[in-house]
């Protein structure tokens, strides 16, 4: 990776404002800080520049502000840690809200730095910058962050910067929100600036249930026989996952998982009941009725996993619930799902109970009570046209270690039979608030911290997501962050095509008309030319099967070579659905669950 270089030396004088806020990105340790450039952070932006010279952090350029607090989002989805991202105004904010909120939703640290017209009206210039300062900047994004602050002074920037980190990095963690006001930011400083001992404002440890909770959660899995471990959010270390995998063993657990949350538990494991999910299959709503123990580590949606078992018969299962997710429960929006009902709840990561429970149950090995799905057989070649379990085991045979790659992304029906998660970052999970055009941003953040590891960062995702983003990836080339994308082309926003089915079936309607106001067709947009723009390379379209391995060589030559490679391979609709349905996926009304 890259970053533009400044002439001459940095003016190491803390001189101003915005140095002050360029100095505390530095001391809080953030490396990165993704922008969209504008004038009412002018200030800030020449501090990084000519007082830090564009090092810790460096400036990664962006297109577009969404990309910005995307690409900041990939970054902290790999790490655990926030990056930063600046935005332009109340303009540049509004523009990032969607990234914003896909953040917030998946729960991700992050250091957003706003700015607003100067304060004081006498100093703001006609017109632009009236239209550019909003009294309560902060109260656009207030609900989908931890924190926002909108400092008055050097030394509220001081204060605002380090408590802004304490709070982002405690969990559970979410962005924070530091507006900047453009006449603080310009303003020579009257007097040297006093900076803390950061190692005394440091984030609290992490929470851990009481000795009474540990006590009953204990009695509970100790006595069950048929015990459920449902596992969502968790860090991607390979300590947690060796300790997610040893309570597993102890318990003699059946192990569940969910796509939106990514890699969590190898799912060639025994333990590992059915392949990862959005909806739970009806083998799984099964699984939940037998169960006499339901053991929830910060799973995304209790209440709805209960809701589903309930349709297949009555769940009798005690429910352990290990979450922190209530603290960023608020009114806005119902990111907070349905209310479960739980006999014990442990205040306290996922993580941190299982690393807890392992303590308190001590050594032993049970094997799982209920024998895993296994996938069922499928062919990878489809009248000669390309087909995604093709795709996988094409790219899993170009792949000397399989280990080494790392999913920013995954889409519709990927087989995961063929190509198993077996490791923290095998796959980052989705976007948090489903919001498409996220997956390129997404991507080049996570890139970003998966090359600094020495792993192969490939994105797989669709043409209407990636259609939206395109443009992100001109940060990717311009910075030098190597990747490759592989396109699922189906030329139509299909999963709502779906849907339209869908109604119009339940209305006794025409069904063949799903497509109108759906396909991405006449003319196909050419995404293999659209990343050429970018300057990536562009390989396809590839619509035959005999083309499929040769482009793959190619894409991953070209990663290796440190290029950003998109291939777009059309697939045809409702192939994806058929490789989903392969895996047990279930199908409601010709909608499918795993989209």
């Amino acid at each position: 990776m890259q970053f533009d270089r400044p002439e001459g030396k940095p003016d190491g004088k803390v001189g101003f404002g915005s140095d002050v806020a360029a100095q505390m990105m530095r001391r809080i340790g953030i490396s990165y800080i993704a922008l969209t450039p504008g004038a009412s952070y002018r200030g800030f932006h020449d501090s990084v520049v000519n007082h830090l010279g564009n090092e810790n952090p460096g400036m990664l350029l962006c297109l577009h502000e969404d990309h910005a607090v995307a690409i900041a989002h990939g970054y902290a989805k790999v790490t655990g840690k926030p990056m930063g991202c600046a935005l332009h105004s109340n303009v540049g904010l509004m523009h990032g809200m969607m990234s914003i909120y896909n953040a917030w939703c998946d729960r991700v640290p992050m250091i957003i730095i706003g700015a607003t017209g100067p304060l004081d009206s006498a100093k703001r210039r006609p017109w632009i910058d009236w239209i550019h300062t909003t009294r309560d900047q902060g109260a656009l994004v207030r609900d989908m962050v931890k924190w926002d602050d909108l400092p008055s002074s050097p030394e509220a920037i001081v204060e605002g910067f380090a408590r802004a980190n304490i709070i982002t990095r405690t969990a559970p963690t979410g962005p924070v929100y530091i507006c900047l006001d453009a006449e603080l930011q310009e303003e020579p400083l009257k007097k040297d600036v006093e900076f803390p001992d950061l190692n005394r404002l440091q984030p609290p440890p992490p929470a851990r249930p009481t000795k009474d909770v540990m006590t009953q959660a204990k009695d509970i899995l100790e006595k069950g026989k048929k015990i459920v471990m449902l596992i969502g959010r968790g860090a991607r270390t390979q300590e947690a996952w060796d300790a997610r995998i040893k309570l597993a063993e102890r318990l003699g657990a059946c192990v569940m998982s969910d796509l939106k949350t990514g890699s969590v538990f190898p799912t060639e494991h025994a333990a590992q009941f059915a392949p990862p999910f959005n909806v739970i299959s009806k083998p799984g709503r099964d699984l939940l009725c037998e169960a006499d123990v339901i053991l929830a580590l910060d799973w995304v949606d209790l209440g709805g996993a209960l809701k589903q078992a309930k349709s297949a018969g009555k769940v009798n299962a005690k429910v352990i619930s290990a979450t922190l997710d209530y603290h960023l429960h608020g009114g806005f929006n119902m990111d907070y799902q349905g209310l479960p009902a739980i006999d014990v709840f442990m205040a306290c990561e996922g993580d941190v109970a299982t690393h807890e429970l392992n303590d308190v149950l001590g050594a032993g090995k049970k094997e799982p009570w209920k024998a895993r799905i296994e996938a069922k057989k499928r062919t990878t070649d489809m009248d000669g046209k390309p087909t995604i379990p093709q795709l996988a085991s094409t790219l899993r045979a170009a792949i000397n270690d399989p280990e080494q790659v790392s999913f920013t992304s995954l889409c519709r029906g990927f087989p995961l039979d063929i190509w198993p998660l077996s490791n923290p970052h095998s796959f980052l999970g989705k976007d948090g608030g489903g919001g498409i055009g996220s997956a390129p941003g997404i991507a080049i953040g996570a890139a970003v911290a998966l090359n600094e590891m020495g792993k192969m960062p490939i994105c797989i995702t669709g043409d209407g997501d990636f259609i939206m983003g395109i443009n992100a990836l001109w940060t990717a080339v311009h910075h030098k962050i190597p990747m490759l994308v592989l396109i699922n082309n189906n030329r139509s926003y299909f999963n709502d095509e779906l849907h339209q089915e869908t109604i119009a079936r339940v209305r006794g309607r025409e069904p063949k008309n799903r497509w109108i106001g759906q396909r991405i067709a006449d003319p196909s947009p050419d995404i293999a030319k659209f990343a050429e723009a970018q300057g990536a390379m562009g390989i396809g379209p590839i619509t035959k099967a005999s083309d499929v391995k040769d482009a793959i060589d190619k894409g991953l030559a070209a990663l290796k070579a440190g290029k950003v490679c998109v291939i777009d391979f059309h697939i045809d609709p409702g192939e994806d659905r058929m490789a989903g349905a392969a895996l047990g996926h279930r199908e409601t009304g010709g909608a499918v669950d795993i989209g």
